[in-house]
């Protein structure tokens, strides 16, 4: 007989990660839908500058997303997920060795899940470790985060984040309503 058990126990990925990676999943294609090109397409000669605006945009915040999806996916499966699955093909399906795969993620992505499986959700963590999902982007991830938003919102002067890509697409916003390039 073998020492084997007769069925492999399987892990189950918790509801909070499964979603954050929904949500990124679903700014990537937010991000690539808007890199349409249909804006700047025609033989008129015209300024392109807001269509141009709009594909960079679009470029950082689909680049971001997937950055952030690699990176909470890597960190998870590496650190949290039991059993462990294989990190060596997991790596090869990324075009990473098994040696690298760690430095795919950083110390901030792990407190970011860590905080996501807490019961008491730290929100700068989150910020910090998943730059491409903002405030609004976190309602309905878990129960215990819903609550954590809500006390922080009920705070006098706090202020929710925006995506890192959206901060961004803000600045430029700013350099163009003050005609300046140097802010």
């Amino acid at each position: 007989m073998s020492d084997l058990p007769a069925v492999p126990t399987w892990g189950v990925v918790p509801e909070p990660v499964r979603n954050v990676l929904q949500r990124l999943q679903e700014r990537a294609a937010a991000g690539v839908d808007a890199m349409g090109t249909q804006k700047i397409s025609g033989d008129t000669p015209r300024n392109h500058d807001e269509a141009f605006l709009q594909m960079s945009w679009a470029a950082e915040a689909a680049d971001r997303a997937t950055r952030d999806y690699r990176s909470v996916f890597n960190a998870y499966t590496h650190k949290f997920h039991q059993p462990k699955p294989p990190i060596g093909e997991l790596a090869a399906m990324q075009g990473a060795i098994t040696q690298s795969f760690a430095k795919r993620y950083t110390s901030k992505t792990v407190e970011a899940i860590e905080a996501l499986l807490s019961d008491e959700p730290d929100l700068e963590a989150i910020r910090t470790g998943i730059r491409a999902l903002g405030f609004a982007d976190l309602h309905g991830i878990s129960d215990a985060l819903d609550r954590a938003m809500a006390a922080a919102e009920s705070e006098r002067g706090f202020r929710p984040w925006l995506p890192a890509a959206d901060k961004a697409r803000a600045a430029s916003r700013a350099i163009q309503a003050t005609g300046s390039d140097e802010l």
